[in-house]
């Protein structure tokens, strides 16, 4: 979050000096690599990977060219392959995402256990609670893996109410980026909408199966408050934003000018009895 604030703070500060590339990338790209390099070296590829989403969102908010996301693109694949080969466990990752039914009592038994949860659930799901798969079966189920529980006990009407909210949510912080004319609320919306979209689409890839298990929860619903209390306060500062937009200062003047009326219709109808 912190990450967010400061820079888009640096970015619109720089609003007259963003069509240079030192005005564009300086201090922002150097202190953000650094960033990624110390959380990477603490073995968190999950949060590396959700920084260098919030700095590419932010850089797409200022209008960065299109060729830098191929360079930054291209400089982050390599990166993946070198971290993977460097670290057993990880290349162990990605073989279980690749080939999961050749260990599955072994590293493709989460990824297995978590798509079966899903096909169990079938439409409706086994019901609210009744999950099976949770009670010990499927590793990380109220964090990583939360998405096949709602699989399991809620059906596919579950999992795609979670993706309709999810949706819903994008929709409304592209929709302030738009709205916005200030620069520092428009960067700073890219940078949050861009860190809840990706950390959704990875969560949820690593659980269907299309991506590899990264280790990040489910934004607002995987159990863990060190992700929880970010998020909302993220959110929170969206709406804020959100508030102080012309249109919202409108629409909140009408309701209370609609509520102090029926205050008025209502103390009237108290005296005339």
């Amino acid at each position: 979050f912190r990450s967010v604030v400061w820079g888009a703070k640096i970015l619109s500060q720089r609003d007259r000096q963003l069509d240079t590339w030192r005005g564009l990338l300086l201090p922002l790209l150097p202190v953000a690599v650094t960033m990624m390099v110390l959380i990477l070296a603490e073995g968190d590829f999950g949060n590396t990977l959700m920084l260098a989403a919030i700095t590419a969102g932010m850089l797409f908010a200022v209008g960065a060219p299109l060729r830098l996301f191929a360079i930054m693109g291209a400089v982050a694949v390599m990166g993946i392959i070198a971290v993977t080969i460097a670290a057993p466990y990880r290349m162990q990752r990605f073989t279980s995402w690749l080939h999961p039914g050749d260990d599955p009592l072994g590293f493709g038994w989460q990824v297995t256990q978590g798509q079966y949860a899903l096909g169990t659930g079938g439409f409706w799901g086994v019901g609210l609670g009744a999950s099976r798969e949770k009670w010990g079966s499927l590793p990380e189920a109220h964090t990583d893996f939360i998405f096949s529980v709602v699989g399991e006990e809620l059906g596919l009407v579950g999992t795609f109410t979670v993706l309709i909210l999810f949706a819903v949510l994008a929709y409304a912080i592209v929709r302030l980026m738009k709205s916005t004319g200030d620069p520092f609320v428009r960067i700073a919306s890219a940078g949050v909408g861009a860190w809840i979209v990706v950390q959704a689409v990875v969560n949820i890839g690593a659980v269907l199966g299309v991506l590899p298990i990264t280790g990040v929860p489910l934004p607002l619903v995987s159990y863990g408050g060190s992700s929880l209390v970010p998020t909302l306060t993220a959110l929170g500062m969206l709406m804020a934003f959100a508030k102080a937009e012309p249109g919202a200062r409108r629409a909140l003047r009408r309701r209370q000018t609609a509520a102090s009326l029926r205050k008025q219709e209502q103390a009237a109808a108290d005296q005339s009895r």
